[in-house]
Formats: C-alpha cells, structure tokens, sequence
C-alpha cells in the first residue's frame, strides 16, 4: 500500500497540472480578447467616429496622436469584457468537451477551480491599474491639449478660488514667463460680503508675494464702494501656487492618483467642493479592479450556460458590462458628485454588488 505522502504528492502534482493547464487557456483567451477588442476600439470608435469631430484646422498627424493617446483609456474600457469573454470561453469549452465533468469526479471543486484564475485576474488588474494611473491619464490629458489646442504652459480666462476667501480672475497666465495678465482679486469679509477688489493690468509672483503693477484697489463696506486708490505697483502676501490657476482646469479624469489628492487637499484647505476630484480619486482605484468581480460572475454562468456557445459568452459580457457602466458611472458616480451619495460607495458600489451577485452564483453552483 502506498504511503500517505506519496498519494498526497500526486495530487498536489495533478492539481498544478490542472492549474497550469487552466491559466495557461485562460491567459491565452483573455489576451487574445483583448487585443481584439483594442483593436475593434481604435479602428471602429476612434479612427472612424472620434477623427470626424475634429476641426478642419486639424492637421492629420495631429488627429493620429489624438487617437492614440487617447487609446490607453479606452483600453481599459474593454479589459472587463476581455476577462468576461475568456473566462466564459475556457470553461465554456470544458463544460462542452466534458472535461470539467471529469474534474468533478475527481474530487476537484469549484472553489479550488476559480482560486488560481481569480489570483491570476487580481494580479492582472494590479498591473491595469498602475496603467491606468501612470499611462492612461497623463495620455488622455495630452490628447485634451492637442485636441483643444491648449498649451500645459498657459492658460486663458481662468477663475480661481485661492486661500483666505481670495478669489482670483486672470485673463491670461503664462508660467514659463512667470507673468499675469489683467489679474483681479475679490477679497471677502467673514460674513462672506466683497471687502477689496484688486486689479492689475499685469503681475508677476515671488517664492511668497504678488508683485502687481499698474492697478488700482476698491474698498467695500456692507457692499458699498467707500474708498478707491490706483497704484504703480503693490505687494501683497501669497498663497497660491499659480501653477494650481492652470491646473484647476486640468480634467480630473486626465490626473494621476497623486495629483487628485493634492488637488484635494488643496481645495478642501482653500474651502473648495472637491467632490468630482473625489469620485474620479475612488475610481481610479476602483475601476482596474473590475475585471476580478466579473470573472466571478461569469465562471457560474459559464458552467450553466457554456454550451449556448462563445457568441452568447459575448452577448453576455456585453450586456453585463453595459450594466456595469451605467450602475458605476451613470447613475452611481453621478449621485456622488451631486454630493448625495459617498465617493467610496459611488464607485465601489458595482464591485460590491457584482462580487456580492457572483460569489452567491459560485456558491449555488452544483458542485
């Protein structure tokens, strides 16, 4: 009789045959999927929609970088239903070719089947979400600036809302010329009424003032004007980093993780709404990890359904990923931004419900 050691030896040696064999079909049907879908994205939506909404100044090649920096966030688009299509397709298969019958008899479970392809997808979504951050959102910001002809340097007729109830106005800002065109300050009182209003025809800025020239000063007292003095130049402390003025109009979607959470912590200390800063913040680090929830909501449907075939895999995935992006984006980040619901379960809430939904699937399926 052999010994005990020995059987459990050519079950671990079976298992990671079976491991090997399972993550070898799965990695190979989900980067298949994916370079299909990618490929799908930049001929059919952006090449043949997003090239049409440009102007006719636009030149060619300046179209051709728009679309392809604007490729990385679109990539991550169709990593959910990349994970969806491979998962349904391998076990799909071996539902069909009565392989996972066989692993049944063998005393091999569901959970066990799942563990290495789900550690493998967390892995997999580990990577997407350092592209997501490092990649996809400086890339999308350089096709904004390309697209809207902006220069990162430079800004027009921008509003900022600075510390101390300072409201700044400036028709144009040049940072590498460290210099302000027609710059206006609104200086409020406690109770929230116009104390001063500062103007400038131009300004420049020191490590801590504002060097102002040519302007003049108004003073307000219950929202009367009751004093007026016009200056060659003026001085006055500074807080803001005029680099924030431009950067204040920079698309959340287009910042890194890091620069929401200044952006934040920067307004939230000037007595700014940094709700949409917020919601783009969790969902950055919510959305790469996608993937992972819907490959536990399709490993049981695959198993009951696999036999309809690879094209319902993709009707499928299709339909649950439209679902997920109107309940995420749509309905649930939208809520948050209007301030009626938390940034955490605004963009949270789709993993939940769908790791909730497919953690009960793989529960009830016949083991």
């Amino acid at each position: 009789m052999r010994p005990s050691s020995a059987i459990f030896l050519d079950e671990l040696y079976t298992l990671n045959i079976l491991d090997r064999y399972l993550l070898r079909e799965y990695l190979k049907a989900f980067f298949v999927g994916l370079l299909f879908f990618i490929a799908l994205i930049i001929i059919v939506r952006l090449l043949d929609k997003d090239i049409k909404k440009f102007d006719d100044d636009v030149a060619y090649m300046t179209a051709v970088k728009i679309v392809l920096f604007q490729a990385p966030r679109r990539i991550m688009e169709v990593v959910p239903v990349a994970a969806f299509v491979a998962i349904f397709f391998v076990l799909g298969r071996m539902v069909q070719s009565n392989e996972f019958t066989a692993m049944k008899a063998g005393g091999l479970s569901v959970y066990r089947l799942l563990v290495p392809v789900l550690v493998v997808t967390l892995a997999i979504c580990g990577l997407f979400a350092l592209f997501y951050n490092r990649v996809a959102a400086p890339a999308f910001h350089e096709a904004h600036l390309l697209q809207n002809k902006i220069s990162p340097r430079r800004g027009r007729n921008i509003v900022f809302k600075g510390k101390d109830d300072r409201i700044f106005y400036s028709q144009r800002i040049a940072l590498d010329a460290r210099k302000i065109q027609q710059l206006t300050i609104y200086e409020y009182d406690t109770e929230g009424k116009l104390a001063h209003v500062t103007f400038a025809k131009s300004a420049e800025w020191t490590p801590t003032e504002w060097q102002l020239t040519d302007g003049y000063i108004r003073h307000f007292e219950g929202g009367v004007e009751v004093g007026y003095e016009a200056f060659d130049t003026h001085a006055i402390e500074r807080h803001e980093d005029p680099a924030r003025f431009i950067g204040s109009e920079k698309d959340p979607r287009a910042m890194t993780i890091e620069e929401l959470r200044e952006q934040i912590a920067y307004k939230q200390e000037a007595g700014q709404i940094s709700r949409k800063e917020q919601v783009k913040l969790y969902h950055k680090t919510a959305y790469p990890f996608a993937a992972v929830v819907v490959v536990m909501l399709g490993a049981p449907i695959a198993i009951r359904f696999g036999r309809a075939g690879f094209f319902a895999g993709l009707v499928i995935a299709f339909f649950l990923s439209f679902i997920y992006w109107a309940l995420s984006f749509a309905t649930l980040e939208g809520l948050s931004e209007s301030g009626k619901l938390h940034p955490f379960f605004a963009c949270w809430g789709a993993n939940i419900l769908y790791a909730v939904v497919g953690g009960i699937m793989i529960w009830r399926t016949p083991k």
